[in-house]
């Protein structure tokens, strides 16, 4: 019963050493990953939802790892011009929305990493839904008071 025992224990053990190295990183691998560190994007305005008129200004801020030129936005697939100010720890991204039908819209931004190594580049990108009023919204009395 003791050699039972041993053996099962033994094998658990082997198993256990087996697949921790079956699933480790190589040191190429964690290079790889150390390389990359994505742009972070944050205080969107107007806020996620919100509902504006089109043609309305946006900003963004976008971390200080990013490379400023390589920084954009875009609405229903309409490229957006921006207007990237340095504020020394973050970078302050303007623009403006186009002209698009009512509904909703999602603003995408992209930025590549200033300090990646990775020969493909480091890419970080983000976004958010905005809602358009339309027609239907300016036809609306306002609310008497």
């Amino acid at each position: 019963m003791n050699l039972s025992i041993r053996w099962k224990s033994a094998l658990l053990l082997g198993a256990m050493v087996f697949s921790s190295v079956a699933l480790a990183l190589t040191p190429e691998e964690e290079e790889r990953l150390k390389e990359c560190k994505r742009p972070k994007f944050r205080d969107f305005v107007p806020e996620h939802k919100a509902e504006v008129d089109a043609g309305v200004d946006l900003s963004f801020h976008v971390s200080h790892n990013a490379d400023p030129l390589s920084i954009s936005a875009e609405a229903h697939g309409e490229k957006m011009k921006v207007e990237v100010v340095d504020k020394k720890t973050f970078y302050f991204v303007k623009s403006k929305l186009p002209q698009l039908s009512p509904g909703f819209a999602r603003v995408h931004v992209m930025a590549k990493s200033a300090e990646s190594k990775v020969e493909s580049g480091c890419w970080g990108q983000d976004g958010w839904l905005i809602k358009i009023k339309g027609e239907e919204a300016a036809a609306k009395p306002a609310p008497a008071q």
